[in-house]
C-alpha cells in the first residue's frame, strides 16, 4: 500500500493563504488600473491625432491659398501678359496643389460707349483696351450661360487654367451667382481674400463641391495714394479628396470625418457642412447632432459639448481648423469597427496573468515545501543540473550567434548590420558626397574561356581577396563583385571628409596588387579603373539574400569612367579631379563622349604628389573615338 502522507495543521497553510490573497488582490487591482490607463491613452492619442489632422488641413488650405495669391502677384506685375505666359506661370501651382481645380483671373471691365473695355491694362495707370469680340456672359435662372446685360462694370473670367476643361466659362461674370457675388463684395470691402463654399463648380449645379477663394487685386496707387480695384484672382479648391490628403489611409477605414463652418458670415450650403467622409454612417441624429441625414451642422458659434452633440457616440474628438478669417470645426468619430480594432487590452491581461503567475510561484513553493520537505535536496540537485544545462545551451547559443555576426559582417557594413539587428524596417540613407570606384580586369573574360572553372574562381579569389585587404586597410566599403568587376566606395556608411583621397590610394594599391599578381603568376592582366565623386542613396534591398547597394547618377558616371577608360589607367571625372588635384599627379585626357552623358572632361590619375609638379596634358585619339562594343555589358546593374 502507498504510504499515506502526513497531514499538517491548518495554521501551517496560513502564510500560503495570505500570500495567495495578497497576490490575487494586487493582480486584480493592477489589471483594472492598466485597463483604465489603456483607455485614457487611446483617447489621448485619438484627440492628439485629431489635432494633427486639423493642422494638416490648415497647412493644406494655406498652401493652396498662398499659391492663389502668387498668381495674383503675377497678374498685377503683368496685367497685359499673354495667355501663354499666364498658362506657363499657373502650371506649377496647379501641378503642386492637386486640390486646385481651377485658377482664374477676373480683371475689371467697363462700358466704353457701345464697346466693352478693360481697365488697368497698363500697371502705371489706366488705359482702355479694345477687346472685341470678347463676350461677357452670366448665368440665368436655369443655370445656362447667356449674354450679360449692359451695366457699368464687369469682372468676367479673362484667363482660366486648366483652360481645356473650363473654356466655356471664359467671359463668365461670377458675380451673377449670388454666392460668388457676396464673396467678391466681401473681398472688395475688406481688401482680403474671401472664401465661398461649398459651392458647385462649374456653377451649373452639375459640378463637384468646392471652396472658392477670391483675392482682390489693387492697381498701383495714384498720386493721391488711393488704391483702385484692379480685379480678382479666383481659385477653386476641390473638396472631394480633402480628407484623402490629410488623413492616413488606415484612419479612413474606420473613422468618420466632418468639417463644419463655425463663423456666422461664411456663405456655405448644407447648413454649415463643408466636407465629410463616412466609412460607415452611424447615428440616428438627435436635436443637436452635428451631421444627420440632412447634412446639418450646428449654427454659427455653437459651443455644445461633444456629449450633447453626439448623445449616442463615445470616443468623439473635435478640433479647430483656422483658415484666413474662417474658423471651422473638425469632428472625428470612430465607428464600431474602429473600437474593435483599437481596443486592445493586452497589457492589462498580461499584468493579470503575470501577477497570478508570480502569486502562484511562492504559494506553490510553500505548499510543496510543507508536503515535500524530504525532497528539497533532490529538488536543489535537479535545479543545479538544469542550470548547468541552460548554461551550456547559452554558451552554445553565444558561439552560434558569434558565427552569425561574423557572417553578417561579411555581407553588410558593421553600422548597417547593427541597424538590421535592431529590426529596422527600411534601411535607406542619402549621402551628399562619396567617391565610387569601379574596376574591371582587362582580358580576364578571354582567359576564362581557356582555363577551367576552378582555375577561374581561384584566380579571381586571389585577386579580389587582395583588393579586399586593401579596402579594409583604407577603411573603404566594398559593395559588390560581379564577374571580374569590382566596386568599392568611400564616404559611407559613415561619412568621412577624405573619401576621395582614400579611393585614390585604393586605386593605386589595386594597380600594385595586379602587378604583383602578374609577376607571381606570369600573367599580363591590366586594370581599367574609373572613379567619380558625388551624392548617392545607399540601402539594403531584398528580404532573402539581401544586399547593401548604391543608387544614383554618381554610380552611373563612375561606371562610365571605368567602361570608357584605358586599360592600365585610372580615369577620374572632373568632380574627383577637383578634390585630388593638390595631392596627386594627373594627366588630362581631354573631352570624351560618354554614353548617356555626352561630352565629359576626364583625367588620368598617375601617382601621388611628393613636391610641386607640372600638370601634363593627354591628347586622345581621335577626340571622339568610337566606343568599344557594348562597353558596359560586364558592369553590374546599379539602378539609375
Amino acid at each position: 500500500m502507498p504510504k499515506k502522507k502526513p497531514s499538517l495543521p491548518w495554521y501551517r497553510y496560513l502564510p500560503a493563504g495570505l500570500i495567495l490573497g495578497f497576490g490575487v488582490g494586487m493582480s486584480v487591482a493592477a489589471f483594472f488600473m492598466v485597463w483604465n490607463w489603456e483607455d485614457r491613452r487611446r483617447n489621448y492619442e485619438f484627440l492628439r491625432g485629431t489635432e494633427e489632422i486639423a493642422k494638416t488641413l490648415e497647412g493644406h488650405f494655406q498652401s493652396s491659398l498662398e499659391a492663389i495669391r502668387t498668381v495674383g502677384d503675377f497678374a498685377l506685375a503683368a496685367p497685359s501678359g499673354s495667355i501663354s505666359s499666364y498658362q506657363q506661370f499657373v502650371q506649377r501651382p496647379i501641378t503642386q496643389h492637386p486640390s486646385l481645380e481651377a485658377v482664374a483671373w477676373l480683371p475689371q471691365f467697363q462700358r466704353c460707349g457701345d464697346r466693352v473695355c478693360r481697365v488697368g491694362a497698363d500697371p502705371v495707370g489706366y488705359q482702355a483696351q479694345n477687346l472685341e469680340p470678347f463676350q461677357i456672359t452670366r448665368q440665368d435662372g436655369l443655370g445656362r450661360l447667356v449674354l450679360a446685360p449692359s451695366q457699368q462694370e464687369y469682372f468676367p473670367i479673362y484667363y482660366i487654367e486648366p483652360r481645356q476643361s473650363n473654356s466655356a466659362y471664359v467671359g463668365f461674370d461670377p458675380a451673377s451667382v449670388p454666392a460668388f457675388g457676396s464673396g467678391m463684395q466681401k473681398a472688395k470691402n475688406t481688401g482680403k481674400m474671401a472664401i465661398v463654399g461649398p459651392i458647385s463648380w462649374p456653377p451649373n449645379g452639375e459640378g463637384k463641391p468646392s471652396l472658392v477663394a477670391i483675392e482682390p487685386l489693387y492697381a498701383i496707387p495714384n498720386g493721391d495714394g488711393k488704391k483702385e480695384l484692379h480685379g480678382y484672382i479666383m481659385g477653386v479648391l476641390r473638396l472631394g479628396d480633402l480628407f484623402g490628403v490629410a488623413v492616413p489611409k488606415s484612419d479612413l477605414r474606420y473613422l468618420n470625418f466632418y468639417l463644419c463652418a463655425e463663423t456666422s458670415d461664411l456663405p456655405v450650403q448644407g447648413n454649415g457642412l463643408i466636407a465629410k467622409f463616412e466609412s460607415l454612417p452611424l447615428w440616428s441624429g438627435g436635436k443637436d447632432a452635428v451631421v444627420n441625414a440632412d447634412n446639418r451642422c450646428p449654427g454659427a458659434g455653437v459651443r455644445a459639448s461633444l456629449e450633447q452633440i453626439f448623445p449616442n457616440q463615445t470616443g468623439t474628438a473635435r478640433s479647430v481648423v483656422q483658415v484666413e478669417d474662417q474658423q471651422w470645426q473638425l469632428y472625428r468619430l470612430p465607428t464600431p469597427d474602429y473600437q474593435d480594432v483599437q481596443t486592445k487590452h493586452w497589457r492589462s491581461w498580461a499584468i493579470l496573468i503575470i501577477g497570478l503567475l508570480w502569486t502562484h510561484i511562492p504559494v506553490t513553493y510553500l505548499l510543496t515545501s510543507l508536503s515535500r520537505t524530504a525532497q528539497i535536496e533532490q529538488l536543489a540537485s535537479d535545479r543545479t543540473r538544469q542550470a548547468e544545462q541552460l548554461q551550456q545551451a547559452f554558451n552554445q547559443l553565444a558561439i552560434e550567434q558569434a558565427k552569425s555576426e561574423r557572417l553578417l559582417l561579411n555581407i553588410l557594413p558593421a553600422a548597417i548590420a547593427e541597424r538590421l539587428k535592431q529590426n529596422t524596417a527600411l534601411i535607406a540613407d542619402s549621402f551628399p558626397a562619396v567617391t565610387v570606384l569601379f574596376a574591371d580586369i582587362v582580358g580576364f573574360t578571354k582567359l576564362a574561356e581557356r582555363i577551367s572553372a576552378a582555375e577561374v574562381v581561384q584566380m579571381l579569389n586571389e585577386i579580389f581577396s587582395a583588393f579586399d585587404r586593401q579596402a579594409v586597410s583604407h577603411k573603404l566599403e566594398k559593395i559588390k563583385t560581379i564577374g571580374d568587376a569590382y566596386m568599392v566606395v568611400g564616404g559611407l556608411p559613415v561619412s568621412r571628409p577624405d573619401h576621395a583621397e582614400a579611393i585614390a590610394e585604393m586605386a593605386l594599391s589595386m594597380q600594385d596588387e595586379i602587378a604583383h599578381f602578374n609577376a607571381q603568376h606570369r600573367e599580363s592582366f591590366s586594370m581599367r579603373i574609373g572613379i567619380h565623386s558625388g551624392p548617392v542613396v545607399a540601402g539594403v534591398i531584398g528580404a532573402n539574400k539581401f544586399v547593401y547597394d548604391l543608387w544614383g547618377d554618381t554610380v552611373n558616371i563612375a561606371s562610365r569612367m571605368e567602361s570608357h577608360g584605358i586599360p592600365g589607367a585610372i580615369q577620374v571625372s572632373e568632380s574627383t579631379y577637383s578634390r585630388l588635384q593638390d595631392k596627386y599627379i594627373f594627366t588630362q585626357r581631354g573631352t570624351i563622349r560618354v554614353k548617356g552623358k555626352g561630352d565629359m572632361t576626364t583625367y588620368l590619375l598617375t601617382s601621388r604628389k611628393a613636391t610641386t609638379t607640372v600638370t601634363e596634358t593627354f591628347i586622345p585619339k581621335p577626340p571622339h573615338q568610337a566606343l568599344p562594343n557594348n562597353p558596359i555589358s560586364r558592369q553590374p546593374h546599379l539602378g539609375s
